[in-house]
C-alpha cells in the first residue's frame, strides 16, 4: 500500500509505510494463515533470573521469545504470558462475526509488541468535501514485555492521505478494551465482543465530532493559533482548564512538553507546517476545523521526523507506529489537538511568523 509522504520541503514521494511497519494479511484464509502471515507463530517462555554467581533471584523471571531466545523483559511472578494465538483468537472471532476484513499486522521490537488491524465494511463521509472519506478500523495490540495492556481500540483512517487517529469515547478511554497479564485473563477474554462493539461506538462518536468540525469555519490565522496551542512555548504554566478531564499520563505528557527546551525555530517550523497543511495538505481546502484536524494528523502520520524515517527505514516506522497508535507521544498529542478543536469556542487571529531555519 503506497502512502504519500511529504517532507518538510514540500517534495512528495511515494513511501510504503505499511510495508515498513507491517505485513499485508488481507488474503489470509483462516486464523492459522493470519498467525503465520503476521509472524505471530512463536511462543513466549519464562526462565529464571540468575545472578552472575549462578544463584536464582526469587520472585522474578525473564520473559523471552521461544524461537530466537530474545529476552523481552524481567517480570515478577504474578505476570502470566498470554500465548499469541490465544490473545488474537477472540479478535479473529469478532472480526469474522461482524463482517470486518483483515488488513495488516506486525511486530514491534522483535515481538515485544504485536498489532493487527481489520477494516469494517462501511466507510463514512464527512461534510461536503469529497476527499473527507474515512475507513473504520479496529485494531488489537498484544504486549509480551509488560509495557502495555493487551487492548482493542478503534482508528479513523482518512483514505485520501492515509492519515489515522485513534477514535476514543469521550468517557475517558472507554473504547479501549484492555486486559492485564494475570492468571484470570481467560475470563477477561470473554468480554472481547463487548470491547469490539465499544470500539465501533467510538468510531460513530468520532464521525459526529468530525461532522461538527466541518461546520466550524476557520482561517489560516486561526489555524496558527490552534497550532500554537498544540505546540506551546516552553516554560509556560498549564492553565486549570487545560488540566480539566485529563488523565495523569496526559498531564505528565503536557508538563514534559512544556519543560522541553526546544529552540524557537523548531516550534515555529512545526506550527507553520500545520498551517501549510491546513490549506495545502492532501485533500485539505483550508476552510474549517476539520481541515485543521486533518492537517494535524497528516503532520504526525507523515511529516514529523520524516528525515529519520527515510534514514532508518523500518525501525523508525515501528517507532512512529507505536507513538501514533499505542498511547505514545504522537497519539496523546493528536487526541489533545482534537479536544482543542472541539472545545475552543473562538480562536483569536495570530499573525504569521517568518519561517525559522534550524
Amino acid at each position: 500500500m503506497s502512502t504519500q509522504l511529504l517532507d518538510m520541503t514540500g517534495d512528495t514521494q511515494l513511501v510504503s509505510l505499511d510495508d515498513r511497519a507491517g505485513t499485508d494479511i488481507s488474503k489470509a484464509r483462516d486464523f492459522d494463515d493470519v498467525m503465520n502471515m503476521a509472524g505471530f507463530d512463536f511462543d513466549t517462555e519464562r526462565v529464571p533470573v540468575n545472578t552472575p554467581e549462578g544463584h536464582e533471584v526469587p520472585g522474578h523471571f525473564i520473559i523471552r521469545r521461544g524461537d530466537t531466545k530474545q529476552p523481552f523483559a524481567v517480570m515478577r511472578k504474578r505476570y502470566t504470558p498470554i500465548p499469541m494465538d490465544e490473545m488474537f483468537r477472540p479478535f479473529h472471532d469478532v472480526v469474522t462475526k461482524n463482517g470486518a476484513t483483515y488488513e495488516s499486522a506486525g511486530l514491534i521490537n522483535g515481538g515485544r509488541k504485536a498489532w493487527i488491524t481489520a477494516v469494517l465494511p462501511d466507510n463514512f463521509k464527512v461534510g461536503n468535501n469529497p476527499d473527507d472519506k474515512f475507513k473504520k478500523r479496529i485494531a488489537a495490540l498484544a504486549s509480551n514485555d509488560g509495557s502495555a495492556r493487551n487492548a482493542y481500540f478503534s482508528l479513523a483512517h482518512r483514505i485520501v492521505c492515509n492519515n489515522q487517529i485513534r477514535a476514543i469515547l469521550q468517557a475517558a478511554s472507554a473504547s479501549d478494551y484492555s486486559m492485564s497479564h494475570t492468571k484470570n485473563w481467560k475470563d477477561k477474554l470473554m468480554d472481547a465482543e463487548i470491547a469490539f462493539m465499544m470500539a465501533v461506538s467510538a468510531l460513530e462518536e468520532f464521525e459526529k465530532h468530525a461532522e461538527h468540525l466541518s461546520t466550524l469555519p476557520m482561517t489560516s490565522d486561526q489555524c496558527r493559533t490552534f497550532a500554537t496551542e498544540l505546540f506551546p512555548d516552553p516554560d509556560r504554566t498549564l492553565k486549570p482548564k487545560e488540566l480539566a478531564g485529563k488523565t495523569e499520563r496526559e498531564i505528565k505528557f503536557l508538563q514534559e512538553q512544556l519543560a522541553k527546551k526546544e529552540t524557537s525555530s523548531k516550534l515555529v517550523n512545526r506550527r507553520e507546517a500545520i498551517v501549510d497543511l491546513f490549506t495545502d495538505g492532501v485533500g485539505n481546502r483550508g476552510l474549517n476545523r476539520l481541515d485543521a484536524m486533518n492537517a494535524m494528523t497528516e503532520f504526525f502520520n507523515h511529516h514529523n521526523n520524516s528525515k529519520k524515517l527515510e534514514k532508518e527505514g523500518s525501525r523508525a516506522a515501528e517507532r512512529r507506529l507505536a507513538s501514533n497508535l499505542f498511547g505514545g507521544a504522537n497519539d496523546i498529542a493528536m487526541r489533545r489537538g482534537k479536544d482543542i478543536l472541539l472545545n475552543t469556542k473562538t480562536f483569536k487571529k495570530t499573525k504569521p511568523v517568518v519561517h525559522a531555519t534550524n
